[in-house]
């Protein structure tokens, strides 16, 4: 009886883990399903940093953005300084006013915006992530889904991402991104409007005169 019991015990746990493991493989394929669908969208974000330092406090800015699929994104950050980060798709602008130079990098050599492939309309979640339990319970009282993904390819910068969205819609509410010497980001989007007819050129940036060019190459 000890033995049946047992056994019976591991096919329930079983069955369970897998119910479990299919959940969460829905759950990533509404979120891709969805962003399939979306030829551009706009809106406002807030982004908080987090270091892994117990004296350090979070660091929190604040701004527009706009993505154009395939490839195309824009940054503008307002607070807590002026900041504009733009890609066509290839190249990567990063233009800071203040300190008066622009950084320019191919966007195929960051690897953050592995995260960020599926809104851009070059990713796929279930092809390049791996689903799995929450690690860490970091994002506070989620009123959406919530999905814990790694990486399928190990990257240098970033260890894991956590989506929560909308349950209705499926709409991406809050991404964090956390490197793999445990800092982290999180990105709200507020006011999202979608499918708009954006220029591209909102997407191409012309450096200004008398700026410093840096090249991250």
């Amino acid at each position: 009886m000890m033995v049946l019991g047992c056994i019976i015990g591991v096919t329930v746990f079983s069955q369970k883990l897998h119910s479990a493991e299919e959940d969460l493989m829905q759950k990533v394929s509404l979120i891709q399903n969805r962003y399939q669908s979306i030829s551009s969208f706009s809106g406002q974000f807030i982004q908080t940093s987090f270091r892994n330092d117990a004296d350090s406090l979070p660091v929190v800015a604040e701004g527009k953005v706009s993505f154009l699929r395939p490839g195309k994104m824009r940054w503008e950050y307002q607070i807590p300084e002026e900041q504009l980060l733009v890609t066509d798709g290839e190249t990567v602008w990063l233009y800071d006013p203040l300190l008066e130079n622009v950084t320019v990098q191919q966007l195929s050599r960051i690897t953050e915006v592995t995260a960020l492939d599926f809104l851009l309309g070059v990713g796929d979640l279930n092809r390049d992530f791996i689903p799995r339990t929450l690690s860490r319970e970091l994002l506070k009282a989620p009123e959406g889904l919530l999905v814990e993904l790694e990486p399928k390819e190990k990257l240098a910068n970033l260890d894991f991402i956590q989506l929560e969205v909308h349950k209705e819609n499926h709409h991406l509410k809050t991404l964090l991104l956390m490197d793999r010497q445990g800092n982290y980001r999180t990105i709200v989007l507020k006011s999202m409007e979608y499918n708009l007819d954006l220029d591209s050129q909102l997407f191409h940036f012309e450096i200004p005169e008398g700026m410093e060019v840096l090249r991250a190459d």
